[in-house]
């Protein structure tokens, strides 16, 4: 008997295995390095671009590195790690025993970028995922599509004489961002968070343009990339002649919110979620018999699902679910 139990947490019950812990565990498995803050639990597996990512927020545990498809044994079980798409080294990890198979995708993505790659889709008997945009209205545009529209806003500001200023998370979207504009020789002047994963991600092979830093009256003909809780730093606010972007797939469903919070012109709908598309895509090459969806979702999402006959299970608060 293979079941999963979930409160605030996801885990394997009758075991000390979760995923993704918010608070301090036995074993965790860490599916991305997006974590603002990591607990210590007192092992973690992750890949090791994920543990390479991650540095120093990983405190005082034991640290396991699993790379892409290669099989392992925990206790009764046989664990795989597999790309999910969503940022460099994120992972779903596959679950295995007595001839079934869960897959915990977490937070994957299927429009794939230059750093995240594609997510990989396997067959199972129960689909856990983690929603973050929980509405049929969220289809995101292909990545590409959203990245030529910024390099329009980024030439069109130039042209002006003003200065681009685009507001990003630092993990995963702006790597991707920084090298399709680096691709299109765009000068860049990047926040030190932003730069100091770059120097990672090029330590981990990937091919990096080149970038100045933060410097102030240094910003003529170049764009300048910040986290968006940046937007209130001198050195935004002191540009007499600028045009503020913002990244966030939040603006696929209120765009005028969005801008308003943070005093900019336009907001551009790039996410490494998944939308509602994509998880209508995974599920019918995967085929599970039980999808259990937690996470920030509305009933409409769940609805749509159940009405294309798939067995959902919708949860928000404590409870136990038995699979197999």
């Amino acid at each position: 008997m293979l079941e999963i139990s979930s409160s605030s947490e996801i885990k394997l019950a009758g075991t000390d295995i979760y995923f993704d812990s918010k608070r301090a565990v036995p074993l965790s498995f860490v599916t991305s390095a997006n974590f603002n803050k990591l607990p210590r639990s007192e092992k973690i597996i992750a890949t090791p671009e994920t543990i390479k990512l991650l540095g120093k927020k990983i405190k005082g545990s034991a640290v396991l590195s699993s790379p892409y498809g290669k099989p392992f044994t925990l206790g009764s079980y046989s664990i795989e790690l597999i790309p999910s798409g969503q940022m460099l080294g994120a992972a779903q990890v596959v679950i295995e025993k007595d001839g079934k198979r869960i897959v915990y995708a977490g937070g994957f993505k299927l429009k794939n970028t230059v750093t995240a790659g594609y997510a990989e889709l396997r067959r199972c008997d129960t689909l856990v995922v983690n929603c973050a945009y929980g509405a049929p209205k969220f289809i995101f545009p292909p990545p590409e599509v959203v990245m030529e529209s910024i390099f329009e806003f980024v030439n069109r500001t130039l042209f002006e004489d003003s200065v681009p200023v685009i507001l990003v998370n630092p993990m995963g979207k702006a790597q991707d961002l920084i090298i399709f504009l680096g691709e299109r020789d765009i000068e860049m002047s990047l926040h030190p968070a932003m730069a100091k994963t770059l120097r990672l991600y090029e330590e981990l092979g990937i091919k990096i343009p080149p970038y100045g830093g933060i410097k102030r009256k240094h910003f003529k003909n170049k764009v300048l990339i910040a986290p968006l809780s940046y937007r209130d730093s001198a050195v935004i606010e002191n540009l007499q002649r600028k045009k503020v972007a913002v990244i966030s797939g939040r603006s696929m469903e209120n765009g005028t919110f969005v801008r308003s919070a943070l005093r900019a012109e336009v907001a551009f709908p790039l996410s490494n979620h998944f939308g509602y598309d994509e998880i209508s895509e995974y599920l019918g090459v995967s085929r599970p018999e039980n999808v259990i969806i937690r996470g920030n979702f509305g009933d409409s999402f769940t609805e749509g699902l159940e009405k294309d006959g798939w067995n959902i299970t919708a949860f928000k608060k404590p409870r136990q679910l038995e699979l197999f």
